[in-house]
């Protein structure tokens, strides 16, 4: 949609990071996508199994992980698909005949290779579809995770929590608009109310306009194309996420018609503009319609329609629509348009030999007498006009000026008709010439031009037409010949005779065009007006029906569309007698009912038992409504899952009719499901921890019982229209827009700018986009000021950069083409110094603007404009806790700092963000409030978990901790070290030069099998035959097998030098072959020279690297440390032993009195204070939060080091954890950030709690922001260095969970009975 419509994608969607995420009031969860993704994600490996409890697992750590990146406010909801209404169901039943036939599909061909397939069956998507067990398990295993969550993760206990699931009818993401709608009506609705909606459908960008609340963005996972290279971690962790912002989307629209405003005859209203760019958007493709024919997003139908509708909007009375009712006769002009600009086009282009060319044109007599002579003579010679004549003039010039070794374009005038297009095609392939056509969607018109194709490699080049051989010469003057030799016509008819006459023609065949499409797609007699008329009353119905659901919810839960196609534009006429449909609410389908509407026979499993012989059974009455072969027409559409699935549609009565017979003999659990059910609402509450409560185990020994459970669930009602309310399907007064939006959502009005649609190719999906872009072009409001005034304004002031996405900076530097200027501290004075470039510093400067400034124009369509001033800037990474408790701002490392344009930086904003606002120190009693948890930093007993007991005078604390009695078991062990220290002993590794060495093969063959190897094959593809051991240009190794030395030099492993010795004895000609051609270019197939076949050996090659699992072997960064799987083992084994040996210890109870702030940490302030730590192989580390994935203060063993990431094995199983890629048992480990954990091995923030003192001083300490200051200007510094930077602010994925997986035990049982009696 985006590209289509003519706007830039890049900049209405940001990459989410961990300061660039605005506060959200709700997160709304459409949890389909979730629980599809979790289960299969389009897995179509026959060999593909999965758990329930694999599934439970993931959807809990999704659920989680999103919920932790967003962390809303005030409610979470989340929404599972319950039964559709009747207009949904018929794309359900496609999909799930076409998945299921896939499905079965792929098992055959299994099964036909000679594969041996895992005897459980594989994991049916279909059973997500209400009434199913396994959707009533969901519920269930929901309803227990939600319920832990609250219980035992603070983040969620301030928070509304909703569960609607797929026992409430309605689709997942309509019961959240239904909800917004209804919170909207209400009195007290804030109208700056902030939302984030989870989920994959397209639809939701319509969704989330039609709500008229501006702050508003959409939450999706990361879209790549292309084959994606496999890594370690391929786990939520490392899944990116963008937020779509329909604030940003507004002012795109609004940009796209704002030229309406001065021509409308009514008043401009960006609103209705939107209503109505939702209306369009129907007839493209929608869940309820089948599109109209010829009308395809990829080919530019929304761009088309737009302009049509600005055009049209001009002469009309009103909008389209207004907030769900239907003009038909305003929408009846579009479709009239339509029909001229895409329906005939497309009809007159798929009959190229019509003579019929629209009249009331200036020249239209004098061109269609011409063309009726030609229709005259078209059997005899060839015949052609005038005009084709001086078309085929230009032709022969350009065809005698070039050649393929002098290639040129020709071009022709965009007014052509469409006959002389045709011409020019058919004599352009006459000549062997290549013919384009551009579009453009700003006048509809059509751009032709003919080329030479450009020598293919290894032909000789022609340079000159004397070169040509003789018989080349002779083809090419036969053509010509052809063409001068034809006769041009030009007899007269009179205007009346040939109107008549054209007309007759042209409807006589327009009318069997269309005849022909009825008659084979729907089997509708195109002359029966009782037929026509009741598919095209079905369709504008339709979109009445699809309206109405959008605004105001389920209008018909039994209506629905019966026909797989839509009427042709030209036959909807009149539609104004359609208006104004009436539809009957009725009732939704029961579960039941639905799934025998939808699933197909392959499914029939996951039905009751005793409705599966309604599929089967030569008896059944209804057993035509579930074929086993079936047809599929991509009806235009380019991918296979956008086919028309051509099933029979099912007879409501007869399929009621057939399962009440049947409703006897289920069972009393099966009857349960049959059944509607309510939504829940979860609230945290803290007396319920006193009356001993138990929340049962979902999966009884796999997830443990939540003892002391704090979670009371309610049966949740949504918000009514009582009292006169009425739906609000606009703007609300005292909304925020534009520049004065609320923080962290975008806004193109915070700079000034003018946008235009046109060509721009901007680059979308890493391609060059074809279709017009909005450009968006801003207006310089610093053009010809001076560089020192502007330095004097803004040096060490706070500023706004990366427009739109404003992101809060300082500045430290303002430099143009011939010098920097800084700031220098000269003990309490500030001075502007001067810093004249040298050349190499004018190269860097521009190339570093001149990249901000191509990458704003392709990337994002947004011209900046010439750069002469550039700021230097250090961006704000987040906030930290001082020593005495006061909350400073923390920006990156000047050696990080960015250079950017001055005209797109913005000097102040309406609403600051208040989690980046800096506070003083609070009162201890405030900070630490008694019974809360902290953690203690003292040098004895350092990342102990304790309590507040007490404060003192001094702003000092009293704690108790639980420890051992006996000193010695106080301190961590050192297993893990030790077992690091093994591996490195027992893994050697040998340098490339002695392998190479000992094999007896060239130093740079060695290398280049070990890495990406390409071979050319015929079809000039590039196949790579290379191990991809090591990856030198994107600093990447192969865990276990391939890692650089201090030297810079690649050193293998033994099981990396018995693989390279494998593929040595596979393939000796191979390897002679590269011996042969050092230093070359890339080799092809052709210089197998030893095979019949270079592409048969090439594939047997590629057959053998398969096999060997090359592909899937972890790649890692250069500086990554992991220990291999049966080290990891060891530490799990020494950890559980470990643990099992500290749970029967004595422990006893230690009070400290008086102790400084700085010596405690509290688990809300880890990830401000942890991210400066260091890790090695087999370090200590305990769990410092107490929201994410781990319990508060289990603790662990570092097993793997990356960038701000490590991997641990944590002493006991917990609900969250992960197998680390099979490293270790599953629930044991995860990847957590720095900030995370508390290093215990290395106790970087060690205090002395009597004095205060740090012992020692943690490491990479951040100096003092105005007072250390140094000026680089070769790296791009400008003099100060800020407070060292935050570690990424994300909780990793699951669930807090403080009772354990299989009921594993706990850390330490009387410190956990402790906690729960200070609850």
């Amino acid at each position: 949609m985006d590209e289509a419509s003519g706007i830039a994608i890049g900049y209405i969607q940001d990459l989410i990071t961990q300061n660039r995420i605005p506060e959200f009031d709700n997160l709304y969860l459409d949890m389909n996508g979730i629980v599809h993704n979790c289960s299969h994600n389009n897995n179509d490996n026959a060999h593909y199994r999965i758990s329930e409890e694999e599934i439970w697992i993931g959807i809990f750590n999704y659920v989680d992980h999103v919920f932790a990146k967003i962390k809303p406010k005030k409610l979470f909801f989340l929404a599972i698909d319950g039964v559709a209404p009747r207009a949904k169901m018929n794309q359900q039943r496609s999909r799930r005949f076409r998945t299921a036939k896939d499905a079965e599909a792929t098992r055959l061909k299994a099964l036909d290779r000679g594969e041996e397939l895992p005897e459980e069956p594989p994991f049916d998507s279909n059973c997500i579809t209400p009434g199913t067990e396994f959707m009533a398990k969901l519920t269930k295993q929901l309803r227990y995770f939600i319920s832990k969550k609250v219980s035992e993760d603070s983040n969620w206990r301030d928070v509304e929590i909703v569960l609607s699931g797929p026992e409430v009818p309605g689709e997942g993401e309509h019961k959240i608009m239904e909800y917004i709608r209804l919170a909207k009506a209400q009195p007290g609705y804030n109208p700056n109310t902030r939302h984030c909606l989870y989920g994959l459908d397209a639809d939701l960008i319509m969704l989330g306009l039609l709500s008229h609340d501006p702050h508003f963005a959409l939450l999706r996972e990361e879209v790549t194309f292309g084959r994606q290279n496999k890594k370690r971690k391929s786990s939520l962790d490392s899944q990116n996420f963008y937020l779509m912002h329909l604030s940003l989307l507004r002012e795109y629209l609004d940009l796209e018609f704002s030229s309406l405003k001065d021509t409308l005859p009514f008043e401009y209203n960006l609103e209705r503009i939107i209503d109505d760019f939702v209306l369009l958007a129907l007839f493209v493709g929608n869940d309820f319609l089948p599109h109209l024919p010829n009308l395809h997003i990829h080919d530019g139908a929304l761009s088309l329609m737009f302009n049509i509708y600005k055009k049209t909007l001009m002469d009309s009375d009103g909008y389209l629509q207004d907030a769900g009712v239907l003009h038909a006769g305003r929408l009846q002009k579009i479709l009239n348009q339509l029909t001229e600009a895409v329906e005939k086009e497309y009809f007159e282009a798929e009959r190229a030999d019509m003579l019929y060319l629209a009249g009331k044109r200036e020249d239209g007599q004098t061109e269609r007498e011409m063309l009726d002579a030609l229709e005259k003579k078209k059997k005899g010679a060839l015949t052609i006009t005038e005009t084709q004549k001086e078309l085929f003039a230009q032709i022969k010039s350009f065809i005698m000026e070039h050649s393929p070794a002098n290639p040129g374009q020709l071009h022709f005038k965009p007014s052509l008709k469409a006959r002389d297009r045709k011409f020019i095609e058919n004599v352009a392939d006459d000549f062997g010439l290549h013919y384009a056509i551009e579009y453009s969607n700003e006048d509809n018109s059509k751009h032709v031009y003919i080329e030479f194709e450009e020598n293919e490699e290894g032909e000789e080049d022609v340079s000159s037409v004397e070169e040509l051989d003789e018989e080349a010469l002779a083809a090419r003057d036969r053509v010509l010949a052809k063409y001068e030799n034809a006769t041009v016509v030009k007899d007269m008819m009179t205007e009346e005779e040939l109107n008549k006459r054209e007309k007759e023609r042209f409807d006589a065949d327009f009318a069997e065009w269309k005849r022909e499409y009825y008659k084979e797609k729907m089997n509708i007699d195109f002359d029966n007006e009782k037929e026509m008329e009741g598919i095209c009353r079905s369709y504008i119905e339709g979109i009445q029906w699809v309206l109405r659901y959008y605004y105001s919810g389920v209008a018909s839960w039994g209506w629905f569309y019966p026909y797989h196609y839509a009427p042709k534009m030209s036959d909807l006429v009149n539609i104004t007698k359609f208006q104004d449909a009436k539809f009957e609410l009725g009732k939704p389908f029961r579960p039941y009912e639905q799934l025998m509407g939808v699933l197909p026979t392959l499914s029939k499993k996951l039905l009751p038992r005793a409705y599966q012989e309604l599929m089967t059974s030569t008896t059944s009455p209804i057993l035509d409504f579930y074929p086993s072969d079936f047809d599929m027409d991509l009806n235009g559409k380019r991918q296979d899952w956008e086919a028309v699935v051509k099933i029979p549609f099912i007879d409501e009565k007869r399929l009621l009719d057939a399962m009440k017979t049947y409703e006897h003999r289920l069972s009393k659990e099966e009857k349960k499901r049959a059944k509607f059910g309510d939504s829940f609402k979860f609230v945290f509450d803290e007396s319920l921890a006193t009356k001993e409560s138990v929340y049962p185990s979902s999966l009884p020994g796999i997830f443990p019982d939540i003892h002391h459970c704090m979670s009371r669930e309610e049966v949740f009602h949504l918000p009514t229209l009582d009292g006169g309310l009425s739906f609000r399907n606009h703007l609300l007064d005292g909304v925020q827009l534009g520049k004065d939006a609320l923080a962290g959502f975008p806004s193109l009005d915070t700079v000034p700018h003018k946008g235009e649609l046109r060509f721009h190719n901007v680059n979308v999906f890493q391609q060059e986009s074809k279709n017009e872009t909005m450009v968006v072009t801003l207006e310089n409001q610093y053009e010809d000021v001076n560089i020192e005034e502007i330095a004097k304004k803004l040096l060490y002031k706070r500023i706004f950069v990366h427009y739109p996405y404003l992101q809060e900076a300082v500045v430290i530097g303002v430099s143009d083409l011939r010098a920097k200027y800084y700031i220098k501290i000269s003990g309490r004075k500030k001075q502007i110094r001067e810093h004249v470039l040298d050349d190499a510093e004018k190269e860097d400067w521009r190339k570093r603007i001149g990249r901000v400034e191509y990458m704003s124009s392709k990337r994002f369509g947004m011209e900046i404009g010439k750069t002469e001033i550039g700021v230097h800037v250090c961006t704000l990474r987040g906030m930290k806790k001082t020593e005495d408790g006061a909350l400073v701002k923390e920006y990156i490392n000047p050696a990080q700092e960015d250079l950017v344009p001055l005209q797109t930086i913005v000097t102040d904003v309406a609403h600051p963000d208040p989690r980046y606002m800096e506070k003083p120190p609070p009162p201890v009693t405030q900070e630490y409030p008694l019974q809360s948890k902290v953690f203690f930093l003292g040098s004895a007993m350092y990342g102990t978990l304790a309590t507040v007991m007490g404060h003192g005078k001094r702003d000092v604390v009293d704690v108790q901790l639980i420890v051992p009695v006996d000193h010695r078991q106080r301190n961590e062990p050192n297993f893990g070290r030790a077992v690091a220290m093994k591996q490195r002993e027992t893994i050697q590794y040998t340098p490339s030069y002695v392998v190479s060495s000992t094999l007896g093969i060239d130093g740079l063959v060695l290398s280049k099998i070990t890495s990406s190897l390409t071979i050319q094959d015929k079809g000039l593809q590039r196949i790579n035959l290379g191990l991809n051991l090591k990856f030198e240009a994107r600093q990447l190794k192969v865990v276990g097998y391939t890692r650089k030395n201090n030297n810079g030099q690649w050193e293998f492993s033994n099981k990396a030098i018995d693989l390279i010795c494998q593929y040595l004895r596979a393939f000796p000609k191979f390897i002679e072959l590269l011996h042969s051609k050092k230093g070359s270019g890339m080799l092809t197939v052709a210089d197998l020279v030893w095979s019949e076949s270079g592409s048969k050996e090439v594939q047997r090659m590629k057959q053998w690297l398969k096999e060997k699992n090359v592909d899937d072997l972890p790649r890692a960064p250069l500086d990554t440390q992991e220990l291999e799987e049966p080290f990891v083992k060891l530490v799990e084994e020494l950890a559980t032993q470990y643990n099992n040996e500290y749970e029967d210890l004595q422990f006893k109870k230690v009070v400290i009195r008086h102790v400084p702030r700085n010596v405690l940490l509290k688990p809300a302030d880890a990830e401000a204070k942890l991210h400066t730590q260091t890790f090695k192989l087999g370090d200590r580390v305990v769990y410092a939060l107490d929201a994410g994935a781990v319990p508060l203060a289990t603790r662990g063993t570092v097993v793997g080091v990356q960038e701000k990431v490590v991997d641990v094995v944590f002493d006991t199983t917990f609900m969250g954890g992960k197998n680390l890629e099979g490293r270790c048992s599953d629930f044991r480990g995860l990847a957590l950030p720095y900030a995370s954990v508390i290093n215990l091995s290395y106790p970087a923030f060690a205090v002395h709690p009597e004095s205060g003192d740090h012992h020692p001083p943690p490491p990479n300490k951040g100096r003092n922001f105005n007072k250390d200051h140094h000026n680089n200007h070769r790296d791009g510094g400008g003099g100060h260095r800020p407070r060292a930077p935050n570690g990424p602010n994300n909780h990793h994925q699951g669930n807090n969970a403080n009772g354990h997986h299989h009921n594993g035990p706990k850390r330490n049982p009387k410190q956990q009975q402790q906690q729960q009696q200070n609850r």
